[in-house]
């Protein structure tokens, strides 16, 4: 059986040599619905083989137009402008993410923006993006079409001349290098100063600004915390309406105040904070009853009852959403009358509260519980170092504190048995150290040192997760518009790298459809191991960051059903929030106490707000440790690999919690090249490897103070070797 075989296109006698970009575009757009693939391209414009690269780059050129959308296997296909909106995260090198605001079908993780479609967008933008590429996995890459809300229009950073004009260098790797000076600032050269954008980068390749304050030099005192109010736009101080109203406030409890609530000053309460808390949220007491069960109440400061809605001290909080805490200050959410007196549960003194009265069994089920507006009366302000030691038998403080002993000691029982139950129903628990800075008697750090996480620490947590659960729950049975604390399931594309840098390490990790448990039970395994702290801070890296909502989807890391925040309404808005819902459920209102439209707004606000207080006290942190490494330069340092990239390794000091990035480009003697399935950088020539989990021994070569960021050096083996030898023969002497 035979035919005549079809003539091939393409290559022949009048191929083209050139193709018209507009010619493309329609044809494209005239293929069926599904598009055409580059090789129907080749075959239908019949081009000859020098054409066909400037028929891919002219492609190429479309989709970062947004004219055309690229697929798999080279097919393209009419651009459909179906624009997602959402929050941009620029990298350091330039290229982004953004965070879809709503969950967008067929796309399962954050869109991928390269460097050269972020177009005027600035990190923490809210943007428009065009998705350009569908990839395996629920993956896509996009380009930002507009920028719909700046994140800033001031940027901080440090005033310079570079022969030819005056520009700001931001102290932020996350925004342009430049930032062009359109006024006249000369005199304020080298110190920090405070630019608003007057032209976003666009058409022209660096934005311009004006300086609009002067911060101070580099060196000034308290200069770091200045520069991060600054950087993150924290306010400062309260509006005089603000302090007006807080100052119109009773400086005490009127007897009208205590109508209508339960007397709860009886009870056994006392408070258990840090040594250094100035406002109190919360407190505890707890009845061991004659059948074994106990009976456990937390009681939280009552904050509505002072702040009413829509008053403007209400308004500012929500602006706010949170206090925000750094290491030499606190710039709370509330007026300190507010928060640090007629709200704060401070000892010896009655105080409004709305309390949580938990009736639970010997294994710490929640058989029954009732809510309450309460006065209280805390007969002791503890701490929990205290605490600790009347739990580990200090006969001076258990004298001291004699009369509430018992009940410590009840309180302990309770917590261990709660930890376990919360234990075994999965919920992830990252018991790693903190670190925690140490001053000198002129103020400056000293040191870094571990912060030492005590059982009483536990208790207080382990009621207060209860307590948060107990509320959300009867919120949600009872069908009550609310506010949710939720944290969703992790990205499987991130769980699944995290599985594959586990391997490398010889450990097996092989989660069942991203349950909790199995995350804790990996946890549990590794604990003393030495790469321990690494593994944990990689696979908190693979999850989700917690949220507010007002719809409950649960909460991954605590394996909860039900959560909300309601134990800290002095230093959140949300738990402010839950506690006006919660009230007006109490009193059977029909009409809502927040309108169920601005609980969205309410819960994405806030979470706004909590990841840039977040993000300021880290950052601040970090810059408070550059100071001490400032003192180090040129000394020596055992540290791990904690984070490997094509242009060098993060490190972590083993030891004294400092972070720093070794440039591959700076390591003498080779060059290096990255090595994904070994999650390592290797030596061109040396065939030497920097690989994920190593220790090595690095040297402090500088510190960016602009940035808040050090850099080392590897340690070559022969001066780690002279090093330990002295170590050796200094501690024989």
């Amino acid at each position: 059986m035979g035919g005549k075989k079809a003539r091939k296109r393409g290559a022949g006698r009048n191929s083209k040599t050139h193709v018209d970009k507009e010619d493309l575009l329609r044809y494209v757009r005239k293929s069926a619905d599904r598009g055409t693939n580059f090789r129907h391209i080749l075959e239908d414009f019949n081009v000859a083989p020098a054409a066909r690269k400037q028929i891919r780059d002219i492609l190429n050129q479309l989709v970062k137009e947004g004219k055309l959308a690229k697929h798999r296997g080279s097919r393209y296909e009419a651009a459909v402008r179906n624009l997602v909106e959402g929050t941009i995260l620029v990298h350091r090198d330039g290229y982004g993410f953004v965070i879809p605001k709503e969950k967008i079908q067929g796309i399962e993780s954050d869109i991928y923006i390269p460097a050269a479609l972020i177009g005027p967008a600035m990190n923490g933008d809210s943007v428009k993006v065009e998705i350009t590429l569908h990839k395996p996995g629920g993956r896509a890459e996009g380009r930002v079409a507009s920028v719909e809300k700046r994140a800033r229009n001031t940027i901080v950073g440090q005033l310079r001349y570079d022969g030819q004009v005056f520009f700001v260098a931001p102290a932020d790797d996350k925004l342009p290098e430049k930032i062009l000076i359109t006024n006249d600032a000369g005199e304020h050269k080298d110190k920090i100063v405070e630019v608003e954008i007057t032209r976003f980068a666009g058409q022209t390749r660096w934005p311009a600004g004006k300086v609009v304050a002067v911060i101070g030099f580099m060196d000034d005192p308290d200069i770091e915390t200045n520069v991060i109010i600054r950087k993150f736009g924290l306010p400062a101080g309260f509006s005089k309406e603000i302090e007006e109203e807080a100052a119109a406030l009773p400086d005490a409890l009127t007897e009208r105040d205590l109508t209508g609530r339960d007397d709860f000053r009886r009870r056994n309460t006392i408070t258990i904070d840090p040594k250094t808390a100035r406002d109190f949220d919360d407190a505890i007491d707890v009845e061991v009853l004659p059948d074994g069960t106990f009976q456990l109440g937390v009681h939280i400061a009552d904050v509505s009852h002072f702040v009413p809605a829509d008053s403007a001290m209400d308004r500012e909080a929500r602006y706010r959403g949170t206090s925000v805490y750094f290491p030499d200050r606190v710039i709370p959410m509330l007026p300190e009358k507010v928060s640090n007196h007629l709200c704060s549960l401070n000892p010896k003194k009655d105080r409004l509260a709305l309390s949580v009265v938990m009736h639970l069994s010997r294994t710490g089920e929640v058989l029954d519980y009732s809510f309450h507006k309460s006065v209280i009366h805390s007969k002791e302000r503890m701490t929990y170092e205290d605490v600790q030691q009347i739990l580990d038998g200090s006969p001076s403080l258990e004298e001291q504190y004699a009369h509430v002993v018992p009940q410590l000691r009840t309180l302990q029982r309770l917590a261990k048995i709660i930890q376990e139950r919360r234990r075994q129903r999965g919920a992830i628990d990252f018991d790693l150290p903190e670190p925690m800075l140490t001053y000198n008697e002129r103020g400056d750090v000293a040191g870094i040192v571990k912060s030492i996480r005590l059982f009483s620490h536990r208790i207080v947590e382990e009621f207060m997760i209860l307590a948060n659960e107990v509320v959300a729950r009867h919120l949600e049975e009872n069908e009550i518009p609310s506010l949710y604390r939720v944290h969703e399931e992790p990205d499987p594309m991130k769980v699944q790298e995290f599985v594959d840098i586990v391997s490398g390490f010889g450990l097996k990790f092989e989660p069942r459809k991203a349950q909790p448990a199995d995350f804790q039970k990996f946890i549990t395994s590794i604990e003393g191991r030495p790469e321990e702290r690494m593994l944990s801070y990689l696979m908190l890296r693979s999850f989700k960051q917690a949220r507010y909502s007002e719809e409950n989807i649960g909460h991954f890391g605590l394996a909860s059903d039900s959560y909300t925040h309601f134990t800290s309404p002095i230093r959140r808005y949300p738990d402010l929030v839950v506690h006006r819902i919660l009230k007006a459920a109490m009193a059977r209102r029909t009409q809502p106490s927040v309108p169920h439209a601005q609980l969205d707004a309410i819960a994405n606000e806030s979470s706004e707000r909590e990841r840039l207080a977040d993000q300021a006290e880290r950052e601040l942190f970090e810059r408070k440790k550059m100071l001490l490494m400032e003192q180090h330069l040129g000394d020596m340092f055992d540290a791990i690999i904690i984070g490997i990239r094509r242009d060098g390794f993060s490190i972590e000091l083993i030891d004294h919690f400092v972070e720093g990035f070794v440039p591959v480009a700076e390591i003498p003697n080779d060059s290096y090249r990255l090595d994904p399935s070994l999650h390592a950088l290797v030596g061109r020539h040396t065939r030497q490897r920097f690989r994920l989990g190593d220790r090595i021994q690095v040297q402090v070569a500088r510190v960016d103070k602009l940035l808040g960021r050090a850099y080392f050096l590897p340690v070559s083996p022969a001066a780690a070797a002279s090093r330990r030898a002295l170590a050796r023969k200094g501690s024989s002497r």
